[in-house]
């Protein structure tokens, strides 16, 4: 076993406890229903602490009704509770909404302003019952602020309480909902037309999503509602053609707005970074000494960039807030790269060295080396973290040396890494999903469909590749390890489109391997027949309950496990393929306990790791499932391979009869 795998202190997957099946593992819906039949508040409350323990994702509507129970007896616990909520559901309209009845209660009258707003935005056409809450409560909540009733939201609880929709629609990208995102933004535009701050949310959030098109919408949509606001039209439009790296004309409407408004801060900064960007040093210098310093990190950030392109000196203590005063930094000089301004960059660089900034801004060498790795320029990454002291200084050189091929300088590093920055085990990780770039359609054939599904299985094979490589994941965990609890102690749900592609590479292997998948499955068949009584089912549609056919205390060794191998490896569906390299709703992880600690003690820098996006498989397997069969179908590996083809598919048919007559009655 490597000794930076050791180091970890992981002795075991963490599958094992599903063996422990007991009366108190329940769903979501499950909980809040047991809870809603208790007889007196303080017994829902108890059983709700009880089962919410150590559950930081879902349960939402358990943790609303404990929220609120807690309201005044805890508001701090009521409160992390709601934000809990909030991370697995980013756009659920209730999350606010209680929210605003308790500052309300309290009379944190702004606070609940921009809450109720967020539930206007949030709530759907058809929750009528909601947005008539919303409505009355802001009703109440204007009168109070018009009358000049006191606000407690200034006070020390609910200072920065108030609801961030970017941080909404940030959530939305990293658990890649592109189209909700969008859709979220121009809604928000809609609803508050005068608001002009949700312009720069919405635009922050569409060049985030780096969404082109709905970027193109963006640029129309304020050509036609803000046509007879010159500032802010030519504003928003010079900022959107900075994003299209269209200098000139970003740069023509810039100056348009700064004719009405010559001190516009955000006029002034993308206008700098115009000049920057096209290594015009001069206007860059001159622009950027007209900006009046704004606490948000981008602005400062341009300000040491400014600051090191104009060789200025300054005290040698930290800077506040610099960790992500860094980061935005170290993303424009990626911005320069990637515009060719490679001298330039290079330029700045050696001044942020020479003028000593990384004493300044002491993650900035950090962030900046990722950003020379990530564009395969690794000797200037070196060059910058040469006299860097900081522990994750051996991360990136071990990512350095495995990208160059040199594993065993990569593990010394890694080592090293490790003896010092194992992280605290409270703390976790936030997914970045990152989507397979599949079709919005079945194709016609099912040859056509293989060949999308073959395309989907190599995205994520190179995928899963630059986790490895980024966060020194240990591709030989399993082996070393010997560990095969996902193939024993747990079993994948596949469609029948991971079949087809399963079957039909089977086909052209050996007879005994045949045997071997096709005999094993059928005495799981049988097992779960002797066991429940009944054939095990094929399940239909969207909304199934794997759980009651499929119980926990069923278990058996996967068919194709062979001696602490996959023998259908090169076949494996989706599911085994991105398991410990994948998020499938965007929020949690989906892997094992030695892949989540790898992930989660991969870096400092931040709080997110980058995921395959389980769903944007599963769009398309639920499209070609049904193109192919009619409805999206799923079931364990054994049950499709317990019978022969021509079985099987009359059994699926059968289930889809029953599915639909069932869906018919409804």
């Amino acid at each position: 076993m490597l000794e930076s795998f050791r180091l970890l202190g992981i002795n075991s997957s963490g599958l094992e406890r599903t063996n422990t099946i007991t009366s108190e593992r329940r769903n979501e819906d499950e909980v809040f229903i047991e809870a809603t039949k208790l007889n007196n508040p303080l017994e829902t409350e108890n059983y709700l602490k009880k089962i919410l323990k150590g559950k930081p994702h879902g349960f939402i509507k358990a943790k609303l009704l404990l929220a609120e129970l807690l309201k005044e007896k805890d508001l701090k616990y009521s409160f992390d509770l709601i934000h809990s909520a909030r991370l697995s559901a980013p756009v659920a309209p209730e999350c606010y909404l209680l929210l605003a009845e308790i500052a309300v209660d309290y009379q944190a009258w702004l606070i609940a302003k921009g809450a109720l707003e967020t539930v206007k935005w949030l709530c759907p056409q058809s929750d009528k019952d909601i947005s008539s809450k919303a409505d009355k409560l802001l009703d109440l909540i204007l009168n109070k602020i018009n009358e000049k009733v006191y606000d407690s939201s200034n006070n020390e609880f609910w200072r920065n309480k108030s609801v961030d929709k970017y941080w909404i629609l940030e959530k939305l990208y990293f658990q890649a909902e592109i189209k909700e995102l969008v859709d979220y933004s121009f809604k928000l535009l809609d609803l508050f037309p005068g608001n002009i701050k949700n312009y720069y949310i919405v635009y922050k959030s569409l060049v985030l999503a780096n969404n082109k098109e709905a970027l193109n919408k963006f640029l129309e949509y304020i050509k036609n509602k803000l046509a007879d606001d010159y500032l802010n039209l030519n504003l928003y439009i010079g900022m959107t053609y900075y994003h299209f790296s269209d200098h000139e004309t970003s740069i023509r409407h810039l100056q348009s707005a700064l004719k009405i408004d010559p001190m516009n801060s955000k006029a002034l900064f993308y206008l700098a970074l115009n000049y920057l960007m096209t290594n015009n040093m001069k206007d860059f210098i001159s622009t950027s000494t007209r900006i009046l310093p704004e606490s948000d990190p981008e602005f400062i950030a341009l300000y040491f960039i400014f600051s090191a392109a104009s060789n200025i000196e300054m005290n040698k203590s930290e800077f506040p807030n610099h960790k992500n005063v860094a980061r935005e930094t170290s993303k424009i000089i990626d911005q320069l790269l990637q515009s060719g301004q490679k001298e330039t960059a290079s330029f700045i660089g050696k001044q942020f060295q020479k003028l000593s900034y990384y004493l300044i801004l002491p993650y900035l060498q950090l962030y900046l080396a990722e950003v020379y790795i990530k564009l395969n320029l690794l000797d200037t990454a070196k060059e910058i973290l040469q006299d860097c002291t900081d522990s994750d200084v051996h991360r990136l050189n071990a990512w350095i040396y495995r990208l160059e091929g040199k594993d065993d300088l990569a593990e010394q590093e890694l080592i090293k890494y490790r003896k010092t920055e194992i992280p605290d085990k409270d703390i976790a990780f936030f997914c970045q999903s990152i989507s397979l770039n599949l079709p919005d359609k079945s194709p016609d054939s099912a040859e056509q469909v293989l060949k999308h599904v073959k395309g989907a299985y190599e995205q994520t094979k190179d995928l899963t590749r630059q986790f490895d490589l980024e966060y020194g994941l240990n591709t030989m965990t399993c082996m070393e390890t010997g560990c095969q609890d996902c193939c024993t102690k747990t079993f994948p749900q596949i469609t029948y489109t991971e079949f087809l592609y399963m079957k039909n590479w089977l086909d052209n292997q050996t007879e005994e391997l045949k045997k071997q998948i096709y005999e094993g499955s059928n005495k799981i068949v049988a097992m779960y027949r002797e066991k429940y009584k009944k054939d095990p089912p094929f399940m239909v549609g969207e909304k199934v309950d794997f759980k009651k056919e499929y119980p926990l205390d069923l278990k058996f060794d996967c068919p194709c496990l062979g001696d602490n191998k996959c023998n259908a490896y090169e076949g494996r569906p989706f599911t085994c393929r991105a398991y410990s390299f994948s998020s499938f709703n965007g929020i949690t992880f989906k892997g094992c306990i030695y892949f989540f600690e790898q992930f989660r003690s991969a870096t400092k820098l931040n709080q997110t790791r980058k995921v395959v996006d389980g769903k944007s498989f599963f769009r398309f397997a639920k499209l070609t499932d049904e193109m192919l069969i009619g409805e999206k179908v799923m079931a364990p590996i054994p049950v499709w391979f317990g019978q022969k083809y021509d079985e099987t598919l009359e059994k699926v048919k059968s289930a889809i009869s029953v599915f639909k007559n069932n869906k018919d009655k409804k």
